[in-house]
C-alpha cells in the first residue's frame, strides 16, 4: 500500500505550475517587457460619469462596500470595493462632489478614512476632506441596509455605487437609488445577487470584473501582471479538466488515481 497520496501530489504540481505562471507574468509586466491590456469594463468607466452627474446636480454620491469586512472569507471583495472607493473619492475631490461612505464592518473604518483622505490629498484638495462623511450605521444586515436607504432618501443622492459582497439587502439599496433617480453602478462576486444588480443598476460588474478593478483603475504593472498570471492559471486548470474529460470518455483510466483528490 502506497503511503503517497497521488491526489495531493497532483494538486501540489498544479500549484507549482500556477505559481510559476504568475511569477513569469509579474516579471514581464514589472520589467515592462510585456504589459497586457485589460479589456474595457463599462461599469468602471461609468464611475466618472456618475460622479460628474452628481456634481452637476449638486447632490451627493452614496458608496457602500457591502456586508464584508477584513476578517471574513469575503475580504477580497471588500478590498476590491475599497480600491474603487479610493478612485471614486479622488474623482469626487477633483469635481467638488460630496461623497458619503457607509461601512458595514467597523474594522474597515480606519482603512476607509485613510483611503478617502489620501484620495483627497492626491487630488490636491486635502481641506475638502470631511471625516463625518464616513458614517458607521451598525453591523446588522437590515438595520444597516435601511440606514443606507434612509440616508439615500434624505440626501437625494444622484449617484449610488455599491461594490463588494452583498446578500438580500442588494435590491433594497438598488431600489432606493431608483426612487431618487440616481445613476447606479454595482458589483459583487456573490453569484446569488448578481442578477439583482444587473436588473436594478445602470451598470453592473459581474464576478471577477470586481476583482480586476484595482488593476484596471491603477494601471499598476504589478497588479496587472498578477491578474494576467492568475488568468493563465485558470486556463491551465481548464485545459487539464478538458484533457481529463477526454481521457475518461475514451476509457483511459490509468491517470485517474493521480488526478483524484
Amino acid at each position: 500500500m502506497s503511503i503517497i497520496n497521488t491526489g495531493l501530489v497532483a494538486s501540489f504540481v498544479l500549484l507549482i505550475i500556477v505559481l510559476a505562471e504568475i511569477l513569469v507574468a509579474l516579471f514581464l509586466a514589472r520589467t515592462g517587457k510585456y504589459v497586457p491590456k485589460i479589456r474595457k469594463i463599462a461599469g468602471l468607466e461609468a464611475i466618472e460619469e456618475a460622479v460628474g452627474r452628481a456634481t452637476e446636480m449638486g447632490r451627493p454620491i452614496t458608496f457602500t462596500t457591502g456586508l464584508g469586512g477584513i476578517r471574513d472569507q469575503y475580504y477580497y471583495q471588500t478590498v476590491a470595493g475599497l480600491s474603487i472607493l479610493g478612485h471614486t473619492a479622488e474623482l469626487a475631490a477633483k469635481y467638488g462632489a460630496k461623497l458619503l461612505y457607509f461601512p458595514y464592518d467597523p474594522t474597515i473604518m480606519p482603512m476607509a478614512h485613510e483611503i478617502v483622505e489620501q484620495s483627497y490629498i492626491r487630488a490636491g484638495k486635502p481641506e475638502a476632506f470631511n471625516p463625518e462623511n464616513i458614517q458607521y450605521l451598525g453591523g446588522d444586515q437590515f438595520p444597516w441596509a435601511f440606514g443606507v436607504l434612509g440616508a439615500t432618501y434624505r440626501e437625494q443622492s444622484a449617484a449610488n455605487i455599491h461594490m463588494g459582497p452583498f446578500w438580500a439587502e442588494s435590491l433594497i439599496l438598488a431600489e432606493a437609488g431608483f426612487y431618487t433617480g440616481a445613476i447606479q453602478v454595482a458589483g459583487t462576486a456573490n453569484y446569488h445577487q448578481i442578477h439583482f444588480f444587473v436588473v436594478a443598476a445602470d451598470y453592473a460588474l459581474i464576478g471577477e470584473e470586481l476583482m480586476a478593478a484595482g488593476a484596471y483603475l491603477s494601471k499598476d504593472p504589478t497588479q496587472i501582471g498578477s491578474l494576467w498570471g492568475a488568468d493563465f492559471g485558470k486556463l491551465t486548470a481548464m485545459i487539464l479538466c478538458f484533457v481529463g474529460i477526454l481521457l475518461t470518455a475514451a476509457g483511459v483510466t490509468v491517470l485517474s488515481d493521480f488526478f483524484a483528490l
